[in-house]
């Protein structure tokens, strides 16, 4: 049973992120994540073995990227879940609404020191028109993403 509500959890966390970018993009016409470059950027990695791709922008696109981006934004915040109840069961974290913001805070190093960086935008966005945003903006989702397993894990008493 566990793992079903690992897997739920990791889907509606995702779902209220993906919320929280609408809803800045109704508000502050600010774009949400392109998940057809995620979609790209993982079937070259696979297929190519070329997890750095600074010029990911420029590639051609692939047939049904978007999709596959969709389906790997899910499947990380799934991970996200997975790891969230790991440390739980270790005691790092408790189920609850903070501790869900901290892991939410903590785990925006893998966009700003991994995923950004891979795509050539640079650790921290550094590469990007403007950095703050970009990094403010990664800060957000994961927050979002971590107080929504946080709250989740809580309801489902653990």
């Amino acid at each position: 049973m566990e793992i079903i509500h690992i897997i739920f959890i990791g889907i509606i966390s995702c779902f209220c992120m993906d919320l929280w970018q609408r809803f800045l993009k109704m508000l502050f016409k600010i774009n949400p994540s392109d998940w057809a470059v995620v979609g790209r950027w993982f079937v070259l990695s696979i297929s190519k073995g070329k997890v750095y791709n600074p010029n990911i922008d420029n590639e051609t696109p692939i047939k049904n990227e978007l999709a596959i981006g969709w389906v790997v934004h899910y499947s990380v915040a799934i991970l996200y879940s997975l790891v969230f109840f790991i440390l739980y069961n270790f005691q790092v974290l408790n189920a609850s609404y903070i501790d869900g913001i901290v892991f939410g805070l903590v785990s925006v190093i893998i966009p700003w020191f991994f995923f950004m960086p891979v795509l050539g935008k640079g650790f921290l966005a550094f590469k990007t028109p403007s950095p703050a945003m970009a990094c403010s903006l990664a800060i957000g989702s994961h927050v979002v993403i971590g107080l929504s397993i946080g709250f989740l894990f809580q309801i489902f008493g653990y």
